[in-house]
């Protein structure tokens, strides 16, 4: 039986060293293999990610607007060609994707029924694919239990490979990737009912236009939209038509990686250790080429659209891989290009207008700490506001990146100027990149770069997030968490408060919670949600929240720097205690600030003096600090001030405080000791301090 898996095995020993490679990883065949423990865990690991209820819905979100809009795109795109026979073929594409979606979704429970049950041996999905019957297992099973050649240590290799196995055959840890898999079935049988009547109206029109019929009427259609359909799936439901196969990968970001992201991948696959960091390679690769083919001028950096654009009916070149086989097809192909590019370029104009209206951000400042103080002080990042809400715009995909692009260089403007933000429009490709790492398939590639950088504390936060994510469910878990225990918590770099951050479900019961992160504006946790709001953001694939108070938008408008509000006071360093920075917030919150700004977002001369500071911006006076060099920034700095000073004096008498003002003091008096053997000194200084130390 060995034999018929390799033809290499030619003897007992040959064997046994053939299966520990597999087990343990090692050269197979000349081919360094990773073996079915790491590979084993690697599922594991995918799968736990997956486990959220928000990843089916956005997979079933973003795929449904992929779907959708590549008709939609083709009579755009054909209407602006002048083509009128390819524009009536995709209206009539359109209706077929209306007409299908009862049928898809009995497809949908049919194949979701049968990947649960196991009664359908293989799910294939965007992020994973999964083989059930894995013929040789029953061989290494054979080899461990019956060949009495094998030692402790394969059959605890053995063990270890057949529990990750166990929890990859589990039908609840395994839900999100059997939800997702059904979903790609039935958006499947939708571009596949679509491109068959879409060829049907080809062929009618073809017919009418030769005179062979006098009419174009229902039944004819439905006749040729059913003959075609056969042609495109088979008996048991998979596409084989290279047109609508193409149309499925691409809507499902399946499409097999091609050149440097291909070798991307393959060296990520090569080494081991690498792999959390970039799970899922092949899903993020075709979501950033799905964006770029509706954006102006960056549709040229993709392979697809250069030769859809350079072929002719007489030189189809090669576009097969495309699925494009004749005139009709480049037909379609390049009015699908044309109507991308026309709705990417009015979804750029229309979010510019956003923005500049106050209706759209991005993912803020690059300094990482002065964002997330942003967010703390409840800036929405990566949102866009439709009526009196904020709704984030991550799942709105191909579009998202486009639409985080173009806040991005609004953000950045506020602090660099016109001439930068002129020039970052010309050089779109750059600003693209930056916002890669809020990409959800690509962002622990930022973790990755902060590993080798030696940011303080990346280490510890990528043990936590691997050895969370390597237990099932981490993704569900995470969520529950914010059901039950809702509130942003203040954590150090550690790895243990990385983790139990991760499963916030679990406080309930610890000795010593992890501290509440508070706003400093109002003094409430932040995201302090109702409960009917925390369970819809658990399912839901977008975030929807109220606006922004006129204090809290006047704050943002100001370019006051928050990055120290909680972080120190008085020569005390707050970083490396939590506790401290929430009871500090805490304090600073209670003095009402919100209210303040309120009073001054509504004062003339505060108005001016922020119109001043655009002013400067626009004309190229940067040279001023915002910080000092403007009325509205000194009165915000004096009302933190006062606030903070009021705040720390109802806190100093904390024991932590205490014990990090007699670490403060101990250094100074250190530090004067130090200038004492050198002569220079007073000590009256040193007196004064152990006087303070007392109090």
């Amino acid at each position: 039986e060995a034999i018929s898996f390799t033809g290499e095995i030619h003897t007992l020993t040959d064997y046994d060293n053939y299966i520990r490679k597999k087990f343990r990883g090692g050269k197979i065949k000349g081919k360094t293999e990773q073996g079915l423990i790491v590979k084993g865990l690697g599922k594991v690991m995918v799968n736990s990610v997956l486990s959220g209820p928000k990843t089916p819905m956005r997979a079933i979100f973003g795929t449904g607007t992929a779907t959708f809009l590549r008709p939609l795109s083709m009579a755009v795109g054909a209407g602006i060609r002048g083509d009128g026979a390819t524009l009536r073929a995709s209206m009539a594409a359109m209706n077929a994707m209306r007409e299908s979606i009862p049928e898809a979704w009995e497809l949908f429970k049919h194949n979701l029924n049968g990947y649960w049950s196991g009664d359908i041996a293989t799910v294939k999905s965007r992020f994973n694919q999964f083989t059930k019957g894995d013929e040789q297992w029953a061989m290494y099973t054979d080899w461990i239990e019956n060949s009495g050649r094998a030692t402790d240590g394969d059959k605890l290799a053995f063990h270890i490979a057949n529990g990750t196995r166990a929890l990859n055959d589990n039908k609840f840890l395994t839900y999100s990737t059997k939800i997702m898999g059904a979903t790609d079935d039935a958006f499947g049988l939708i571009l596949a009912r679509a491109t068959a009547k879409e060829r049907a109206m080809r062929e009618a029109m073809d017919l009418f236009n030769a005179g062979k019929v006098t009419e174009i009427s229902p039944p004819m259609l439905m006749e040729a939209q059913e003959r075609f359909y056969k042609q495109i799936m088979d008996g048991d439901g998979n596409i084989i038509d290279d047109a609508a196969l193409y149309a499925k990968k691409e809507a499902t970001l399946t499409n097999e990686l091609q050149g440097f992201s291909a070798k991307l991948d393959a060296a990520f696959e090569s080494s081991p250790w690498t792999k959390p960091f970039l799970l899922f390679a092949r899903t993020g690769m075709n979501g950033l080429a799905l964006t770029a083919k509706h954006t102006p001028l960056f549709n040229r950096l993709v392979k697809e659209s250069r030769d859809i654009m350079k072929a002719t009916p007489d030189n189809l070149g090669d576009l097969a891989i495309y699925g494009i086989k004749d005139a009709k097809d480049l037909a379609n192909a390049k009015a699908l290009r044309q109507g991308r590019i026309a709705i990417g370029s009015s979804l750029i104009l229309l979010a510019n207008m956003h923005y500049i209206n106050g209706g759209l951000t991005g993912n803020g400042p690059a300094d990482r700490q002065k964002r997330q103080t942003w967010i703390d002080a409840g800036w929405r990042p990566r949102s866009m506001k439709i009526g009196p809400v904020w709704v984030g715009y991550d799942s709105f995909e191909p579009f998202n990146l486009i639409l985080s692009t173009i806040g991005d260089i609004g953000d950045h403007f506020d602090q660099m100027g016109p001439e930068w933000t002129e020039d970052q429009y010309r050089k779109l490709a750059i600003v693209l990149a930056q916002g890669l790492s809020s990409k959800s398939y690509l962002a622990s590639m930022q973790q990755f770069v902060d590993l080798f950088a030696g940011k303080p504390g990346s280490m510890e936060r990528i043990i936590a997030s691997i050895a969370n994510n390597t237990i099932p469910l981490s993704s569900l878990r995470n969520e529950l968490g914010k059901v039950f225990n809702p509130y942003m918590k203040e954590i150090n770099s550690g790895i243990l408060q990385s983790f139990r951050n991760r499963n916030l479900y679990l406080e309930g019961v610890a000795a010593f919670e992890l501290p509440t992160k508070f706003d400093t504006l109002t003094g409430n946790p932040i995201r302090n949600w109702d409960f009917p709001t925390r369970m819809f953001n658990m399912f839901s694939p977008f975030t929807i929240n109220l606006d922004y108070s006129k204090g809290r938008k006047f704050l943002f408008d100001s370019g006051y720097d928050l990055r120290t509000t909680t972080y120190s006071y008085e020569g005390l360093d707050f970083s490396k205690n939590a506790r401290v920075r929430s009871l500090f917030a805490k304090a600073i919150g209670d003095q009402n600030i919100e209210a303040q700004l309120n009073a001054l977002a509504d004062d003339p001369k505060m108005q001016a003096s922020i119109n001043r500071m655009i002013f400067d911006m626009n004309n190229g006076n940067r040279g001023r600090d915002p910080m000092k060099a403007y009325v509205h920034n000194a009165e915000i700095k004096r009302i933190f001030q006062l606030a903070k000073k009021r705040a720390f004096n109802k806190i100093r008498n904390h024991p932590e405080v205490r014990q990090l003002i007699k670490e403060r003091d101990d250094r100074r008096i250190d530090n004067l000791k130090t200038l004492k053997s050198t002569g220079n000194y007073r000590r009256k200084n040193i007196e004064n301090i152990q006087n303070l130390r007392n109090k």
